[in-house]
């Protein structure tokens, strides 16, 4: 097969963990076929691509959570992941995520305009996945897989469902290391050297069921605020099951500073020349 030219200039991601070709670069060494394809998109396709792709991990993440729960909803939903950021990579970066955005913003590959409508994209789409989890369950508004505290995994007697303080600092901890380690990974796979092609979406999934199997029974491993807030908002109004929108600070603020924490990390131990 004769390759098409292609540009010896590095990967700009344009966002999270699929970086965005530059415009006319072939892609055929990727799909194994000669085709040129367009990299530079509009804005608001993007936003659309967030908008869209985030519903669907939502949807996706909730209702095999609603349904299997335990080793089956990690599979699922992880895997769930690895293919929508197939579908929606090459186009805006597939974020679905505000932690992930924040990250590439602090790290100046997101821009501020992007990063507003990314955030209100995801958050929206988080909303129209759980709605719709809601119409195909009949209305069962109290049951869309808000994150909650797993209390009697977390305290001495396992058969309790009291709240203390330790409660809320393991659940914290938890969505921060989590979020931490993966934005460590998302900023390492916009890295030329690091680039994993179509290889990428596996990677992720895997990383995702590494991360719910060691923090899923201790916060129930969100890791994403538009992942959390959604189901947590439309439970306690529609459903009057009001724990998760309590708990919802936990999901917000955790996922926020291990993603700030993640964004000084990285070129402090990868990049120890530059300046952070």
């Amino acid at each position: 097969m004769t390759d098409v030219n292609i540009s010896t200039a590095p990967i700009q991601p344009v966002g999270g963990i699929a970086p965005v070709k530059p415009a006319k670069r072939s892609y055929s060494r990727i799909y194994g076929r000669n085709e040129v394809l367009d990299g530079d998109y509009k804005l608001y396709q993007k936003v659309i691509a967030e908008f869209i792709g985030t519903a669907l991990f939502v949807f996706g993440v909730t209702a095999s959570a609603v349904t299997f729960g335990g080793t089956v909803a990690i599979l699922a939903g992880s895997f769930m992941g690895g293919v929508i950021i197939y579908l929606f990579g090459r186009v805006s970066g597939a974020h679905f995520n505000p932690a992930v955005s924040l990250c590439l913003f602090i790290r100046e590959k997101l821009l501020c305009q992007e990063l507003g409508l990314y955030v209100v994209a995801q958050i929206f789409g988080g909303a129209l996945g759980s709605v719709l989890l809601a119409i195909i369950r009949r209305g069962r508004f109290k049951e869309l897989a808000g994150n909650c505290i797993q209390y009697y995994l977390i305290t001495t007697d396992r058969t309790s469902t009291s709240k203390n303080a330790w409660c809320y600092i393991s659940a914290l901890i938890s969505e921060i290391i989590g979020t931490f380690i993966l934005l460590m990974f998302i900023l390492a796979s916009c890295e030329r050297d690091n680039y994993l092609g179509p290889l990428l979406g596996l990677a992720f999934a895997s990383v995702l069921i590494s991360l719910n199997t060691i923090g899923g029974n201790i916060s129930s491993c969100s890791l994403n605020p538009a992942r959390s807030f959604a189901p947590a908002v439309i439970q306690a109004i529609a459903g009057g099951d009001k724990d998760p929108i309590k708990q919802i600070w936990i999901y917000i603020i955790g996922p926020i500073l291990g993603a700030v924490i993640a964004a000084f990390v990285w070129p402090f131990f990868f990049y120890p020349h530059h300046s952070i």
